[in-house]
């Protein structure tokens, strides 16, 4: 399955369980009892968003999407808040972008996150970094745990150095008091809800980024990820950490085949547990060509502000 298919899948259908309606989705209950049920608060990321673990008091991550210089067309970015279909209106001039803040009221607090082994070629330290303009900015408290779903690709360092990457995040906190749980963006009204379809017992918020699609992307699907993955990698690096320029790549390994999304969401099936070479083959139907961004941003720890 496709990485973003299976971060669209997060943000649509449960986590736990392949069954199952979201909360939203059930009838009304009494608000304690609806507290006792809601034990979990997941942020999940799909794109090249930069994650910044600032150890300060208080400790606060802030994961952000550069924005492309008007010159630089190809390294364009739609934004996507728990529709992974339809991309927001870009923001105007403000140089945050779509703004989000959870203020970490109702969470249980954190003062160290577990992050996933699998980000270790793509974890850094500094105290220099940079807040630009941004397509999306979002300001959080520190999670329990970073993880991510899917295989990394390999990578080639600019150095020629060999490494993994991950291509999303899946922030995770423990909810202690669901009422105070509270994500707010001014963009879209203050407080922002959860996606619609979420699991029992856990809120859910999806936020991607993807490249902004050109009439004749389809053309040169393949070799168009494949530059615009390293080059915005690389404009990540050089724009908002310059202190990590041994992270610039030269290399991403193609996420899976070009020309053309497959799916076989519209013929559900049955199937066994464990696939063997009697299984029947998967029935793909093909639904339209889109260039995916195959790639995330660094998770950088520091104990400074953002110098500009």
């Amino acid at each position: 399955m496709r990485r973003r298919d299976i971060l669209k899948a997060l943000a649509t259908v449960p986590f736990a369980s392949a069954l199952g309606n979201c909360l939203q989705n059930r009838p009304a209950q009494p608000a304690a009892s609806k507290e006792k049920k809601i034990h979990a608060l997941q942020i999940l990321l799909e794109g090249p968003f930069a994650v910044v673990l600032q150890n300060n008091k208080p400790n606060r991550l802030v994961a952000f999407v550069p924005r492309a210089e008007q010159d630089q067309p190809d390294l364009a970015h739609d934004f996507f808040f728990n529709d992974p279909a339809t991309p927001k209106p870009a923001v105007g001039k403000d140089p945050a972008g779509y703004h989000f803040h959870l203020s970490g009221e109702g969470l249980r607090s954190y003062p160290e996150t577990y992050i996933n082994p699998g980000f270790a070629d793509f974890t850094a330290y500094t105290q220099k970094w940079r807040l630009t303009d941004r397509v999306v900015t979002i300001e959080l408290p520190f999670p329990n745990s970073i993880n991510f779903s899917g295989r990394p690709l390999h990578v080639e360092f600019a150095s020629g150095r060999p490494g993994l990457m991950p291509t999303n995040y899946i922030l995770e906190y423990y909810v202690e008091d669901a009422e105070k749980v509270k994500l707010t963006c001014p963009q879209l009204g203050d407080k922002c809800s959860p996606s619609p379809n979420c699991p029992p017992g856990v809120l859910r918020y999806f936020f991607g980024a993807s490249p902004t699609i050109k009439d004749d992307a389809a053309k040169h699907a393949k070799d168009d990820a494949q530059n615009h993955a390293v080059k915005f990698f690389n404009f990540m690096i050089r724009r908002c950490f310059p202190e990590l320029e041994e992270h610039l790549l030269a290399y991403i390994e193609p996420s899976e085949k070009r020309g053309g999304r497959t799916s076989s969401a519209l013929r559900p099936r049955l199937m066994p547990g464990v696939l063997t070479s009697d299984s029947p083959a998967a029935h793909l139907l093909g639904v339209s060509a889109v260039l995916d961004c195959q790639l995330i941003g660094p998770i950088v720890r520091t104990n400074t502000g953002s110098t500009g």
